[in-house]
Formats: C-alpha cells, structure tokens, sequence
C-alpha cells in the first residue's frame, strides 16, 4: 500500500469505522517477503499499524471535544442556577416589595443546578474529557517512541533480522490495543458508576416523603 492510499485512510476513514481492519487485511496481502523485498514490506506494515494508532487518537481527539463541550456548558450552567438560586432569597429579604415574592423560586433554580451538575456526572462531561485527553497523549507517547524505535531499527546494522522487525512491530500494536482497551473497560466503569449513583438518588427521591 502507497503512500497515497495511507493518506486517504487518514483523511476519510472514521476512526471507529471496522474498515479500518479491513484495510490493513489488503496490506498484509501486498506483502512480499524474499531478501529483496523484507526491509520494505517491514516499513509497509510498520506504516499500517501506524496508521491504526493514528486513527485511535483523532477518535479520541473528537470525542474529548464533545466532552468539553458538554462539561463546560453543565458546569456554566450548573454555577448559574446555583448562583440565582443563592441570590433570590437574598433579594427577598430586602425591603424591595418586587422581590418579596421571588424566594420560593430559589428552590427551583438549586434544583436546576444540581441537575446540570448530575448531568455532567451521567454523561461524562468532565471526567471523560480529562480521561480521553489523557488517552490520546499516552498513545501519542506510543507513536512517537514507536517511530524512533523502528528508525533505529532501520538504521542498525540489525535491520536484516526479520526476528528484531516483527518483535518491534508486534510490541507497538500490543501497546496500542492494550491502551485502548484499558479506556474501554475505565469507560465502561465510569458509566455504570454513574447510572447507579443516578438511579439511587431517583429512588431516594421516590421513598422519600412529601411534607
């Protein structure tokens, strides 16, 4: 596979997309192995790995930006309510009859906050972005020594050793898919431990009295 079709990969294929696998299937069919051709394919299949790591940050890279997005507008909005909510009452205790009337909706205004705050909570806003951001600088940590590791490898006199080329090829995908699949399971976790703190203050509430 050229450099071309990598290029293309990058710039069209949906990180999450399963074609990705599909694609790196067809470049292990391309590979040729003799004495003449080694050293080539070892870059060719170096390159398609590579570009699996790549696909998983840009992946990651999106999604933290959606999570930002969701933390920033719950935590403004949650600090807005609450902000409201602190104040009517306060108004209310002056000697402005306009404001007399204002106090009961200081409640709903606390309700309010901490809705957006339980929402940010539930949908991963701020935990998932700094646990994605976190994410895509450890496999760029990964891509980075990878690339240094195979250009040492090419310049070595090793570099014949088709034992040392899969060893450093393999070794770079187990890390790859090993971080990712250790942010699936966080992922995984952080969900369900939210659902359940969700789901226990909604049966709290339902138990609970109304006075």
């Amino acid at each position: 596979m050229n450099n071309k079709i990598l290029e293309m990969i990058r710039q069209h294929f949906h990180p999450e997309h399963p074609n990705k696998i599909q694609v790196f299937r067809e470049t292990l069919g391309e590979l040729k192995w003799d004495k003449t051709n080694s050293i080539e394919s070892f870059s060719k299949l170096f390159q398609a790995v590579d570009c699996l790591a790549e696909a998983e940050v840009r992946y990651y890279y999106r999604r933290r930006g959606a999570r930002a997005w969701i933390s920033g507008v719950a935590r403004f909005s949650g600090w807005l309510f609450g902000s409201i909510g602190l104040l009517l009452p306060l108004l209310a205790a002056t000697t402005n009859p306009e404001f007399k009337e204002m106090s009961q909706f200081g409640y709903v205004f606390l309700a309010a906050s901490g809705s957006c705050l339980s929402a940010n909570a539930l949908f991963g806003g701020t935990e998932g972005h700094i646990r994605f951001m976190s994410t895509q600088l450890e496999l760029e940590k990964l891509i980075t020594q990878a690339r240094i590791k195979w250009c040492s490898y090419l310049s070595s006199q090793d570099s014949s050793s088709s034992e040392e080329g899969f060893k450093l090829i393999m070794a770079y995908a187990n890390d790859l898919h090993t971080i990712t699949i250790t942010e699936t399971g966080r992922w995984g976790e952080a969900v369900k431990k939210e659902l359940d703190t969700f789901q226990r203050k909604v049966e709290s509430k339902k138990t609970t009295p109304v006075k």
